[in-house]
């Protein structure tokens, strides 16, 4: 007589083994997340500075905007003493924009720097715009007026850099203080467009407040960051390795 065989028995808890795995897995994707983010950013940016000296390369001749929390650092004045001789093309520009500015009033308040090879024409955002608008105002159409022929005229790229404080805005036009920013840089280049200078030597640029050259805890720091930068660089004509337009 055969034995009667017991039924199998089904082990109902397998799925704790595959579950197990998954949360040791996710432990460890947040362990190394935290580790990323303990990163001494001014540590990093130090070295990378000194390393851009020693091999005479700038690995990052662009700063980037990115979408995590940063530390933000009050910039450094920037004044034409002290630094490596610009271009030609660009100290051509300078002197006759000194000139400029020695005859009249047209270039009342526009202070001239140099940022490595860049030749920055900064003007309080007070002369080109009301608060919270993008509409610019007489005086800044007159000071485009004066500055125009003398960047038509150079072989030079000209990229307009919006700044704001850190007092959040937001209404029905603009979102946030990036949009004000890139909403007054865009403002510059249609005027320098319609002054004749070639669009293709134009950009626009908006860093909202997150470029500050001073403290925003006062009234007067904050009217240091409200700004607009006119970096004028040298045109290097168009990329090689993009096709020709027919």
């Amino acid at each position: 007589m055969r034995k009667k065989k017991h039924p199998e028995h089904v082990n109902h808890e397998r799925w704790l083994v595959s579950y197990a795995d998954f949360i040791t897995l996710l432990f460890a994707f947040f362990v190394v997340m935290f580790a990323v983010s303990q990163v001494d950013s001014k540590r990093m940016g130090r070295f990378t500075e000194a390393f851009s000296k020693a091999v005479g390369v700038d690995m990052f001749p662009q700063k980037g905007n990115t979408i995590l929390p940063v530390e933000q650092e009050v910039q450094e004045p920037e004044k034409l003493e002290g630094k490596p001789d610009l271009p030609g093309e660009l100290k051509k520009v300078r002197a006759a924009l000194e000139e400029l500015a020695a005859k009249g009033q047209a270039l009342q308040g526009l202070q001239l720097l140099q940022r490595r090879n860049e030749l920055v024409l900064r003007l309080s955002d007070n002369v080109f715009f009301e608060s919270g608008d993008d509409s610019l105002k007489a005086p800044a159409l007159v000071m485009i007026h004066a500055l125009a022929p003398e960047l038509i005229s150079r072989n030079v790229d000209v990229r307009v850099e919006g700044h704001t404080d850190n007092r959040p805005i937001s209404t029905v036009r603009f979102r946030s203080n990036w949009d004000l920013s890139t909403a007054r840089a865009t403002a510059v280049i249609v005027k320098l467009a319609s002054e004749g200078m070639v669009t293709s030597r134009l950009a626009a640029a908006g860093y909202g407040e997150f470029r500050p050259l001073s403290d925003n805890s006062t009234e007067e720091g904050r009217k240091q960051n409200r700004r607009v930068d006119l970096v004028v660089t040298l045109d290097v004509g168009p990329d090689p390795e993009e096709p020709a337009k027919p």
